[in-house]
């Protein structure tokens, strides 16, 4: 640090260094003011898309046909979490109206487009069902194979086990419903109908087995 003798050096070391750098400093504070309202603008914005979609989803909710308005969000709003909520919705009616097709394509803009990682296993669960109703086995491995997720490892094993049992390997079946009755509670809901599956399995294996034998006799 320089040591100045008198406050007249110290004064005009000041002006000196102000001379040289005045333009930076002032250029920084303009770049910083504008990177402050800049954000408050983008913040702001946010909210207020984000507070119109949700008066928009909550439409949808009671709404008998949901498509026209989850359209919207999906094209208007697509960075809020209301439009992969509203095509899980979606795709639930046109299942429950045989329409697999359309349901499959609004599950895929979810697993592929939702922010919100538990949607994202939500549409892969359900699309991996709708796979499996239709027979499409390697479809629907091909979905679940290798993801692990905190909170799902009870749903993403039980397809696992319904894809096995298609696929006519019932140990590995069963390995997989052992592991989804793992993580669950005998509260659960889910918990009883893995249950049942399993049980069945092992009835089956016993039929065939004895099957087997009495074929091996003759």
């Amino acid at each position: 640090m320089d040591v100045y003798k008198t406050e007249e050096e110290q004064v005009q070391a000041i002006k000196t260094w102000w001379k040289d750098n005045a333009f930076s400093v002032i250029a920084g504070i303009v770049i910083g003011i504008s990177v402050l309202v800049g954000y408050r603008y983008w913040t702001d914005l946010n909210q207020t898309k984000a507070q119109q979609a949700s008066v928009l989803y909550n439409t949808i909710l009671t709404e008998d046909n949901k498509s026209k308005n989850t359209e919207l969000l999906k094209n208007e709003y697509s960075a809020t979490p209301y439009a992969a909520l509203a095509t899980l919705l979606v795709a639930k009616d046109l299942v429950v109206a045989n329409e697999y097709e359309k349901a499959e394509a609004q599950l895929l803009w979810a697993i592929e487009n939702s922010h919100d990682d538990a949607v994202k296993h939500i549409a892969q669960q359900r699309l991996a069902r709708i796979y499996l109703s239709q027979d499409k086995i390697s479809e629907a491995e091909n979905l679940v194979k290798g993801i692990k997720a905190v909170g799902f490892d009870a749903a993403y094993n039980d397809i696992r086990g319904d894809i096995y049992f298609e696929k006519k390997l019932f140990v590995q079946a069963k390995e997989h419903y052992r592991l989804a009755l793992s993580a669950l509670s005998q509260g659960d809901q889910r918990y009883t109908v893995i249950k049942m599956k399993l049980d069945d399995l092992a009835q089956n294996a016993s039929t065939i087995t004895s099957e087997d034998e009495k074929a091996n006799v003759k």
